[in-house]
């Protein structure tokens, strides 16, 4: 069953939300544009456990810098973004499942935007976080490695992340399907990047293969929502 959103969501013009349950299954969702390589096409799945029974499968060949940005939102400075995702297939230590884009901009080659990352470990509680930027296509990271929350991930567990910019200030969040989310984000400030761009998510990592399904938006310093089912 698809996941209904309160009515009250669906009026806030500062709120987008999507379970995929209404993207033609097969087919790239139609209004997300795929930004810097475009090696691989992320697809719309039938997929069990998902919540609404739709998910976005990327499915990764390459290692290269790619992003899906959603068309619905403007470009836009400051805002909240937040997803659940999981990994399908193994992966090697540090390896990003996705990543939150905001602030996007520029070409393969030139990319620009801040990332927040969901990454896979072979240590800890073997998944974690990270923050990065790209600046006319040179990465920094500016938010280190941190583990996640217990217990242990495996392969085929739903993560949250949420990622939070405004102005100057970088805030992250990972957490397990089925538990508290953290009550502070991990942070940093950052003023390399001002201008404001396209928001999305994206890939930098050839393993492991990804689904999402869940991922909202929240503009001017709202809290993008999470709508179970």
């Amino acid at each position: 069953m698809a996941l209904i959103w309160p009515a009250k969501l669906m009026r806030d013009p500062d709120i987008f939300v999507t379970d995929f349950s209404e993207y033609t299954t097969g087919a790239k969702p139609a209004d997300w544009t795929q930004r810097w390589t475009t090696t691989d096409s992320p697809l719309v799945q039938s997929v069990a456990g998902s919540l609404s029974g739709k998910a976005l499968r990327w499915s990764k060949t390459s290692a290269s810098r790619q992003a899906l940005s959603w068309d619905r939102i403007a470009a836009v400075a400051d805002c909240e973004i937040l997803y659940r995702i999981r990994a399908i297939e193994a992966y090697a230590d540090s390896e990003p499942f996705a990543r939150s884009v905001l602030r996007g901009g520029g070409a393969a080659a030139s990319e620009q935007g801040y990332l927040g990352n969901t990454i896979g470990r072979n240590i800890g509680t073997l998944y974690a976080l990270s923050g990065q930027k790209y600046v006319a296509g040179a990465s920094t990271t500016i938010i280190a490695v941190a583990n996640g929350g217990s217990p242990n991930y495996a392969v085929n567990g739903w993560i949250w992340s949420r990622t939070r910019l405004i102005g100057t200030s970088l805030g992250l969040k990972v957490w397990e399907d089925g538990q508290a989310e953290p009550g502070a984000f991990t942070s940093v400030t950052d003023s390399s990047i001002s201008a404001a761009g396209w928001v999305g998510f994206g890939i930098g990592s050839n393993n492991p293969d990804v689904e999402i399904d869940f991922f909202s938006v929240a503009l001017n310093s709202k809290t993008a929502p999470m709508v179970r089912r």
